[in-house]
């Protein structure tokens, strides 16, 4: 009997146990609804510190090309702070200079909303690689960019320019000059003819005056055919291409900006197809 009773005891404790909560009551305790959904994790604020060599270079693999770009934003910035240049909402750059020495990265935003190029940090010092020193000291803020004079006047209209007036012209408006179709009058120097890719190449170099190889221009041609094959050193000539004006550095590493024509051929009434004197 005593033995019955314990196993009746032991099977009511039991189903008390398993059915303590009725299905029409929520799962709490102390007033904690288990149902509800586990607490979000905040993400890590911006680093708001001084920026370092040390934690640019500690970048590295913090981010991976294709991963979604707003997450990986946020960890860049949790380690380094917000960009400190940004070109485009495509190019994202931390740079630090500091004495000669210059530390940056870049990671850059594709259209879709990735990631895209995701480049290794790097210090690079003066006397070191010459375009990175200098992308580093953009990045870094530590050389500007040129700016622009916004009076300065565009490409004249149905209007030759000279050699000067294309060089300044780009130097001071830039932007306003930079793909417009013009026609340039100087004097012939040289041309050189090559090969790419199996398709023959020629480039006509272009100077203000006799002499200048300051002031000289480089127009590439759209056909090398009509490669001038009569003209001397020095004739006068006349071209027609669109303008390419763009960033380039010297030996000693100073920011010079290169303007060249692309895709030259000759005007109107040129001869044969020849570049022709005007």
């Amino acid at each position: 009997m005593y033995e019955e009773g314990m196993k009746r005891t032991m099977t009511v404790l039991a189903i008390v146990a398993m059915g303590g909560c009725s299905k029409h009551e929520s799962a709490s305790v102390e007033g904690v609804d288990a149902t509800a959904a586990p607490p979000t994790k905040e993400a890590p604020a911006a680093f708001a510190g001084t920026l370092t060599g040390e934690r640019i270079m500690g970048s590295k693999g913090l981010v991976h090309p294709f991963d979604a770009w707003d997450e990986a934003r946020t960890k860049l910035e949790a380690q380094m702070g917000k960009a400190t240049l940004v070109k485009g909402d495509e190019k994202y750059l931390w740079g630090v200079a500091q004495g000669d020495d210059c530390w940056y990265v870049e990671v850059d935003k594709l259209a879709n909303g990735t990631v895209g190029l995701v480049a290794e940090p790097m210090k690079v010092s003066k006397g070191g690689p010459i375009m990175s020193y200098d992308e580093c000291l953009v990045a870094a803020g530590a050389r500007k960019e040129a700016a622009e004079d916004p009076n300065a006047p565009g490409p004249p209209k149905d209007k030759p320019v000279t050699v000067l007036e294309l060089l300044e012209g780009a130097a001071h408006a830039r932007s306003k000059w930079n793909g417009a179709k013009v026609t340039v009058r100087g004097l012939y120097m040289s041309v050189t003819e090559l090969e790419s890719n199996g398709a023959p190449v020629a480039n006509v170099s272009i100077t203000a005056a006799k002499a200048d190889l300051k002031n000289v221009v480089t127009c590439d041609l759209a056909d090398a055919k009509t490669a001038p094959a009569k003209l001397k050193q020095y004739d006068p000539i006349t071209v027609v291409g669109t303008v390419e004006a763009r960033d380039a550095l010297t030996g000693a590493g100073e920011r010079v900006l290169d303007v060249d024509l692309r895709g030259c051929g000759p005007p109107s009434g040129g001869f044969g197809g020849v570049l022709a004197p005007p």
